[in-house]
C-alpha cells in the first residue's frame, strides 16, 4: 500500500472517533513506525502501523502508543502506569533553573517518568546532589529507563512517600514537585482519554486536590537550607489557596507563577 493512501485513511479513521488533529496524528505514526519519505509500505510495517492506529483508535494516548513523549527538549519513555509529561510543566522547570541557589542538591517528588528531575540535570550540570522520589514502582521503572537513556547517571531515584526515604539530616537547596492536585468533582469531569488510561495515583488529591501539595508544603520547609526554594505545580484555580498554605508552612517569600496560557500553575515559596 503507498504510503500517502495509508495516511489518509488512517486519518480519516481517526476523525472519525473525535480527534480533531487526526491527520497530524496519522502521520505521527507513521514516521514513527516507516520514517520519513515518500513510498511503498510492506506488509510487515504495515501491520504493525495498525496494531498503534488501533489502539489509538481505542482511546489510548498517543504518547503511551508511540512509548514517548518530548519534554523540554528530552525524548522520555511513557507508557501505562506513569503519568504523561505536558508542556505547561516546563514552565515549573523554567522557574526551577532561575531559583535554584546554586548550592546543595536538588530533590523532585512525585517524579513520575523523571521528566523534571531529568531536564533540571540536563540544565544544571554543576548540581548535586539530584535526586527524583516517587510512590509508584511503575512509575519509577520509566524514569529509570530515561535516565540510562540520556546518560544522567548522577540523578538517583528512590522509592518511597515524599521524604520518608531521605535521611533526616539532608538538606536540599531546590525542592520540586508535580503531585497529584486533580479534585475529586474535577477528576469525574477528566477527558475519558486521562482518566481511562493514566494512573489516578499521579491525578486524584483530596481537600480540593490540595492534600499532597499541603503535605509537600509541611515536608519541605523542614528539608531546605535556608534561602532555598520549593517549586510546586498547582491546578489553575489553587493559587491563592496553595500560596496559603506554603506561608502556613513557615515559608517567607510566596509567589504564585502561571503558564504559557497565564493560568496559575506554580507555587514557588523561599525559606527564610
Amino acid at each position: 500500500m503507498r504510503r500517502d493512501e495509508l495516511l489518509n485513511e488512517s486519518a480519516q479513521a481517526l476523525q472519525a472517533v473525535g480527534i480533531a488533529n487526526g491527520l497530524q496524528e496519522a502521520r505521527w505514526l507513521l514516521e514513527h513506525v516507516l520514517g520519513k519519505g515518500p513510498g511503498t509500505v510492506d506488509a510487515a510495517r504495515e501491520t504493525r502501523f495498525r496494531e498503534l492506529l488501533s489502539r489509538r483508535l481505542a482511546g489510548e494516548p498517543l504518547q503511551y502508543v508511540m512509548a514517548s513523549a518530548e519534554f523540554y527538549g528530552l525524548e522520555l519513555a511513557v507508557g501505562p502506569g506513569v503519568l504523561i509529561p505536558r508542556p505547561e510543566t516546563e514552565r515549573l522547570v523554567d522557574f526551577a533553573k532561575a531559583r535554584y541557589p546554586g548550592h546543595h542538591g536538588i530533590c523532585d517528588l512525585c517524579t513520575g517518568s523523571g521528566a523534571i528531575v531529568l531536564a533540571l540535570a540536563h540544565e544544571l550540570p554543576a548540581a548535586e546532589p539530584m535526586v527524583g522520589i516517587d510512590l509508584s514502582p511503575e512509575a519509577l521503572a520509566y524514569a529509570r529507563r530515561n535516565r540510562e537513556a540520556l546518560g544522567l547517571y548522577r540523578v538517583g531515584l528512590i522509592e518511597g512517600d515524599l521524604f520518608a526515604p531521605i535521611p533526616a539530616d539532608i538538606r536540599f537547596g531546590l525542592v520540586t514537585a508535580n503531585p497529584p492536585y486533580v479534585s475529586p468533582d474535577e477528576y469525574d469531569a477528566l477527558p475519558d482519554e486521562v482518566r481511562a488510561w493514566e494512573p489516578r495515583l499521579a491525578l486524584y488529591a483530596d481537600d480540593r486536590g490540595l492534600a499532597l501539595v499541603r503535605r509537600v508544603a509541611e515536608q519541605a520547609s523542614q528539608r531546605l537550607v535556608p534561602g532555598g526554594w520549593l517549586l510546586c505545580e498547582i491546578g489553575a484555580e489553587q493559587g491563592e489557596a496553595a500560596a496559603a498554605i506554603c506561608r502556613e508552612a513557615g515559608f517567607a517569600q510566596v509567589e504564585v507563577l502561571p503558564d504559557y496560557c497565564q493560568r496559575d500553575r506554580v507555587v514557588a515559596a523561599q525559606l527564610g
